[in-house]
């Protein structure tokens, strides 16, 4: 056992104790930027002299209220904390900046200073989340201009730009709890030259999504589903026309929203998503709840290649006629549908008989009694 233990001494030593200590410190500081906060990062300052300072170069800034417990930590604590965080941060570069902290308006001043670091050194990938109900903050108007941000994603802030938005390398947007409009979304379209992923979660306002002159914007997702917005009396109407659009993803479970596509000549991929969870007997609401809208969705997206039908879409499977069935569905090859009941079994077997491509069928079966 001795003998052993000596053998593994000098191996241990041949090599180094610390193998990564001898590391230099470009590839630490490329270690250290996969630690999922700045908080983390900190903490390795503590190992050793050498590492005291590393973790101000990692290009990545992230601050979550994980952090700073709220029955620890005041506001003003965590404000002096951050402050003197960024104030030692060495990088002169910042591929992402991410703020995810609880809703507070007393933190929106510092805020706004943090952002403004983080665009003076040419963040590339911004993530602002703040966590409430109650307050909304205003999106700064020094960043509706930038030419370095590729991945923007926003919740619980408001677009009130007071001149044309300039996102010239944007390539993804993701927009979380906010209130929009027609005039607001189309300044967005118009200022990202190069959007490839818009994503709408949670918001209302807009009536006409027209991304026709996007040839670039190839994946789209709208969730309204258990909508952050509780009035029930608010119409939620939606068109959307989407000629490039390659990968569409909608996803709603209220009975006051519609929506209308038009023109998705391109879809390779498509998700409908639609419920109505007010009531328990839901398959009886799909009669009284625009059952020609939806039929219609799904007529404009069964000439997809792949195709998921959840809820009240796989039972609109069985009110299209079987020649336009036939004619829409030649291209596909997967499908992913919802099974509840005897119902929607004749939609299934229709679409199976008019897919002559089909290569992938699942069927989700949902508490059935057949």
């Amino acid at each position: 056992m001795n003998t052993q233990k000596k053998k593994a001494n000098r191996r241990l030593k041949s090599v180094g104790e610390d193998c990564i200590s001898e590391l230099p410190d470009e590839i630490i500081i490329h270690i250290l930027s996969f630690l999922p906060s700045t908080k983390l990062c900190v903490k390795t300052s503590v190992l050793s002299k050498r590492w005291h300072h590393l973790w101000t170069y990692v290009p990545n800034i992230i601050l979550t209220e994980y952090d700073f417990p709220y029955d620890e930590c005041e506001h003003h604590i965590m404000e002096r904390v951050v402050n003197k965080a960024l104030a030692l941060h060495s990088s002169s570069k910042i591929n992402y900046f991410s703020i995810q902290i609880p809703d507070s308006q007393d933190l929106y001043e510092s805020i706004e200073s943090w952002l403004q670091l983080a665009a003076g050194r040419a963040v590339e990938s911004l993530t602002l989340n703040i966590n409430g109900s109650s307050a909304r903050y205003l999106f700064p108007e020094f960043l509706y201009s930038n030419s370095n941000i590729q991945s923007l994603t926003t919740k619980l802030w408001e677009f009130v730009p007071d001149a044309r938005i300039s996102w010239s390398a944007l390539k993804e947007l993701s927009i979380r709890q906010a209130t929009l409009n027609d005039e607001v979304i189309q300044n967005i379209l118009c200022g990202t030259p190069v959007l490839e992923d818009l994503q709408l979660h949670f918001c209302h306002g807009i009536k006409l999504l027209d991304l026709s002159l996007k040839p670039k914007l190839k994946n789209l997702v709208i969730n309204v589903k258990e909508s952050y917005f509780g009035d029930r009396d608010y119409d939620f109407k939606l068109k959307i026309v989407g000629p490039y659009v390659e990968i569409l993803k909608l996803h709603w479970s209220r009975d006051n929203l519609r929506c209308k596509l038009m023109n998705m000549s391109s879809l390779v991929k498509a998700t409908l998503d639609i419920e109505v969870i007010d009531d328990e007997d839901g398959e009886d609401d799909y009669q009284e709840w625009c059952p020609d809208m939806v039929k219609e969705l799904v007529e404009n997206v069964l000439p997809s290649e792949q195709l998921q039908l959840t809820n009240f879409c796989t039972l609109a499977l069985s009110t299209l006629r079987m020649d336009v069935m036939a004619s829409l569905s030649s291209n596909l090859k997967s499908l992913n549908v919802d099974c509840r009941g005897e119902e929607y079994l004749c939609g299934i077997e229709r679409i199976l008989q008019c897919s002559p491509k089909l290569e992938k069928l699942v069927i989700f079966f949902d508490y059935v009694k057949i």
